[in-house]
């Protein structure tokens, strides 16, 4: 699978050092061997290797020094807020690139418990909703304060109606990215990138 700025060879190696790390086969402070030696190990090229540790450099999970090597970091994870309801098949789908990517799933059932998060929580690096929680209304009104209040957080909307945003159009509240359902599982990695880079810019 392609990650966002990745071919598919280097997001399916990213994908597999990310996850050792996040569960702990390469603790925090584990050096790693050189590009070199991991891209023989994972099968890709030098330069290939040079990308997947760029991106986990960026992501948080790895540090690069001069003269040492690259070492294992643990940073605090962002979080992915996830307003439902979705159905079953598309938390699921969700739930599997949320939890396959470095970041904490943050899963609010109305839109009144994902402002307490939002309030409570600064690590929200990404907002998932569905504008029919629990209605189109409420999920545009949801999509309202997120967008005036945290306009620096991308926010990521999910419709089975392109209409149901047409209020929303031309207004500084759009969100940064409309999936229509149901939608397909690059578009759910593009997004949560996305989340990845802004939270490692600030």
């Amino acid at each position: 699978m392609a990650v966002f700025g990745l071919g598919p060879r280097a997001g399916r190696v990213l994908d597999a050092v990310r996850q050792r790390i996040l569960n702990d086969d390469l603790p925090e402070g584990t050096k790693l061997p050189s590009h070199s030696e991991l891209a023989a190990e994972y099968g890709v090229a030098p330069l290939t290797m040079r990308q997947v540790l760029a991106r986990l450099e960026e992501e948080g999970l790895v540090q690069r020094e001069q003269g040492r090597g690259t070492f294992v970091r643990r940073p605090e994870l962002p979080g992915v807020m996830i307003l439902q309801p979705m159905t079953a098949d598309e938390s699921t789908t969700l739930s599997t690139f949320v939890e396959s990517s470095p970041v904490r799933p943050i899963v609010v059932a109305s839109p009144d418990e994902g402002l307490a998060a939002l309030k409570a929580d600064r690590g929200i690096a990404l907002v998932v909703v569905d504008v029919n929680t629990p209605t189109a209304e409420a999920g545009l009104d949801f999509i309202r304060a997120v967008r005036r209040r945290w306009a620096e957080t991308p926010l990521v909307a999910i419709t089975e109606r392109a209409d149901d945003l047409a209020p929303l159009h031309g207004t500084p509240e759009w969100p940064i990215l409309v999936v229509s359902k149901p939608f397909v599982p690059h578009q759910m990695r593009q997004a949560l990138d996305m989340a990845l880079a802004v939270a490692a810019a600030n």
